[in-house]
């Protein structure tokens, strides 16, 4: 930054296409002489919403290839894996959201790895179906190596169900079914999932599900030479494949996993533990001792529990034989349930679905900072939560009473000494009603630590310092989760 004086860094703001030449003279025009420096500047397009703490945060380390990729200004990052980031983005044509995945720095000298990414990108991008995430533009600049895709608001469905729980019976099938619509899509066109999860699977705000992130570059380990790439990206198919006699790259193996996805939308658990390994994912005995859904809810209709135990059945010739079966009895399914399966259950985009409405909790921040204030914004809000912002501890404490939210999380940086009465306030305001509560402790703070009661509460939560964005999402998610087992 300090290679550049102020005016030659305005104009490289310009030149990146981070800003339009008027809104950065309106900037300029109200900001004192004293606060005309790189920094100065930069703060000011924050609090304007012009930039973002990701874009800041970069630029104030001169950071500033991958700023801007094709057409796309990436915004802030979304997601990350092992093998690619994905970032919310906004087209510098249209002024649409996009996703952008960016393969990650470490795979760049590798040109099977890159040329996996592009294989990829380059299979799915014909692919063209409501259950599908499309596939737009396919770029390398520098050693960047990227491609965009519609960015769907809503999250996963591994964070729904950690939020939520479990789903009704017709929500849950009407959710399969839409996944098992992609998988019979894509099949038609030659292609399978080879990495169906929870986490692949995306929710939009008008309810149907979205297939994301096919395990397509995983096929290149089972050729010679790519083993010590990327197998591991499909090791689970390999130890349900190499244990039940299935042939690698089984479209039956994507069944089974839509399996699972079934059982734990509908038992909110999964079907067996989760492994933390890369040795707990070749252990088979996993699937053998996985319990029949029956077990765990006696009370489902038979219709439900017997497509969930085809799919998963361990012997491939005893499941379904291609999506398209499965897609007819999760159809006839619904219809035992009293609900349609025409494609008009998805309403339009600016009228969520009952299923995203109650996957998308309030969580109410107490903090007065402008700074931290955006950060918690786009944070969260990118992360399928809704977020609401307010300065006053007595305001948020009140609004538990008139407007209650899901979550409340005060921040002790931000309220001071009154975190001390005011958690405990909240915790006397909410009892017997499911509100969860979080307090975040400042450096400062470290020592209050212990005065903070939480015991009387399942649904409290006290973070000391220090704490990342990701540990307090963990927090406000779990406290949820207590607090939707606690209405259950």
């Amino acid at each position: 930054m300090a290679a550049l004086s102020f005016n030659e860094f305005a104009k490289q703001l310009v030149r990146l296409r981070l800003v339009e030449i008027d809104e950065l003279q309106q900037c300029l025009s109200g900001l004192p002489a004293a606060l005309k420096t790189t920094d100065g500047l930069l703060d000011a397009l924050e609090r304007r919403s012009l930039l973002t703490t990701y874009q800041t945060n970069k630029l104030r380390k001169s950071e500033t290839d991958g700023l801007v990729l094709g057409n796309s200004k990436l915004l802030y990052r979304n997601g990350s894996g092992s093998f690619a980031r994905v970032f919310r983005a906004v087209s510098l044509d249209s002024g649409d959201m996009v996703g952008v995945k960016v393969l990650r720095k470490r795979w760049t000298d590798d040109p099977e790895a890159v040329a996996q990414f592009h294989r990829e990108a380059k299979l799915l991008k014909p692919l063209v179906h409501p259950n599908i995430v499309p596939i737009f533009e396919i770029g390398a600049e520098a050693d960047w190596h990227f491609f965009t895709m519609e960015f769907i608001v809503g999250g996963n469905l591994a964070d729904m169900i950690k939020i939520r729980g479990a789903l009704e019976p017709a929500d849950a099938t009407r959710v399969t079914l839409g996944i098992a619509e992609g998988l019979k899509y894509a099949l038609a066109k030659g292609i399978s999932h080879r990495d169906l999860k929870k986490s692949n699977v995306l929710l939009a705000t008008n309810g149907q599900a979205k297939l994301v992130d096919f395990g397509l570059a995983a096929d290149e380990a089972l050729q010679p030479g790519g083993k010590k790439k990327r197998a591991q990206r499909s090791l689970d198919y390999a130890t349900l494949e190499d244990n039940t006699g299935a042939a690698p790259n089984d479209p039956r193996s994507d069944l089974y996993f839509l399996g699972t996805i079934y059982f734990e939308l509908l038992a909110g658990v999964p079907p067996y533990p989760r492994a933390r390994t890369r040795e707990e994912r070749q252990q088979f005995n996993r699937h053998w001792n996985a319990k029949p859904i029956e077990s765990i809810m006696p009370g489902l209709p038979h219709s439900v529990a017997e497509v969930v135990n085809r799919l998963m059945h361990l012997n491939p010739g005893s499941r379904y034989q291609r999506p398209e079966e499965a897609v007819n009895e999760l159809r006839q399914t619904l219809e035992t349930l009293g609900t349609s399966s025409d494609d008009e259950r998805y309403p339009s985009e600016d009228a969520p679905s009952k299923i995203v409405e109650d996957s998308e909790p309030t969580v109410m921040f107490v903090e007065n900072r402008p700074e931290q204030q955006q950060l918690l914004r786009e944070f969260f809000t990118s992360r399928g939560f809704r977020v609401l912002l307010l300065g006053d501890l007595q305001r948020a404490l009140n609004r538990l009473e008139s407007s209650p939210p899901d979550c409340l999380v005060m921040m002790g940086g931000s309220i001071g000494a009154e975190l001390l009465s005011g958690f405990t306030e909240s915790i006397k305001r909410v009892q017997g009603r499911p509100i969860a509560q979080v307090a975040v402790l400042s450096k400062e703070q470290s020592g209050w630590l212990g005065r903070l009661e939480t015991s009387v509460s399942d649904t409290a939560r006290v973070l000391g310092h220090p704490i990342v964005l990701g540990d307090l999402k963990r927090e406000i998610e779990d406290a949820l989760a207590a607090r939707n087992g606690a209405q259950r």
